[in-house]
């Protein structure tokens, strides 16, 4: 890994040890520090997703961030597939389309500068300043409630359920991948109709109860929404890396998991 290079205007060059060059945030205190030091972020995601993702497979992404796992995909999925990630931060969907472009994958990858969400419109979106991963249409999440250091900012922006975009754009996805930080309800209500159809469909989704339950849903329920739509639900383990087959009741008693759901 090269060593990374401030170049200006609160941002940071670097290259990941998958050759991906990348701008990140040189005020974000989440991802950033991580990507600067190491070249890598969940590692865990990463290696699930190298299992399934596909050369000319189609993916969306539902919360690019600074893009890194757009341009894995981009990497993986190649010239026959295609990538559409959802950021409705405005600054951190700049640096997912300048990273795009960056590393020559305009063909492949594209930055949508809306939010998923259950209907089409607008909402309002809360930013957070120093924790940039921590953005949501949940106005009471907090990622990391113990940091005072952080403030929120609200933006109005545009919403878009999955299932229009999908009607919109002609293509449908063989993989989402979703983290709303708390959003993720409304994300797949957005998409019943992906959801609900019988073709093949894999997940990539963060679970966090606390932040279902704070939107308003119940996480139980949740979950029998996708077991009930013919998923298959595993855990991407965070510890050991393994992608394993966990019950109904182990992940409610997580405080936080990564979900790999396949149908």
């Amino acid at each position: 890994m090269k060593t990374p290079v401030y170049v200006g205007n609160d941002r940071v060059l670097l290259k990941t040890p998958a050759g991906l060059k990348m701008f990140v945030d040189a005020t974000d205190i989440s991802i950033a520090p991580h990507l600067i030091l190491d070249g890598e972020w969940e590692i865990h995601v990463e290696r699930a997703l190298k299992r399934v993702v596909k050369r000319g497979m189609h993916v969306i992404e539902v919360g690019a961030n600074l893009g890194f796992f757009t341009l894995l995909f981009a990497l993986h999925v190649g010239e026959d597939g295609s990538v559409r990630s959802f950021e409705p931060d405005p600054r951190l969907a700049t640096i997912v389309r300048d990273n795009i472009s960056m590393n020559a994958m305009q063909r492949i990858a594209r930055v949508e500068e809306l939010a998923a969400s259950d209907a089409t419109g607008t909402a309002t979106f809360y930013a957070a300043d120093r924790h940039r991963s921590a953005g949501s249409l949940i106005a009471d999440v907090d990622q990391v409630p113990w940091n005072p250091t952080d403030t929120r900012s609200r933006i109005e922006v545009q919403t878009i359920t999955l299932d229009a975009y999908v009607a919109r754009e002609g293509t449908v996805p063989d993989l989402i991948k979703i983290d709303a930080e708390g959003a993720e309800s409304a994300v797949l209500r957005g998409a019943d109709g992906l959801l609900s159809a019988s073709r093949p469909l894999t997940l990539i989704l963060e679970f966090i109860p606390g932040f279902i339950a704070k939107s308003g849903d119940d996480p139980g329920a949740f979950l029998t929404r996708l077991t009930e739509r013919g998923f298959t639900i595993d855990l991407i383990n965070d510890r050991n890396r393994r992608i394993e087959r966990i019950d109904r009741d182990g992940l409610l008693a997580r405080p936080y998991s990564e979900l790999l759901a396949t149908r």
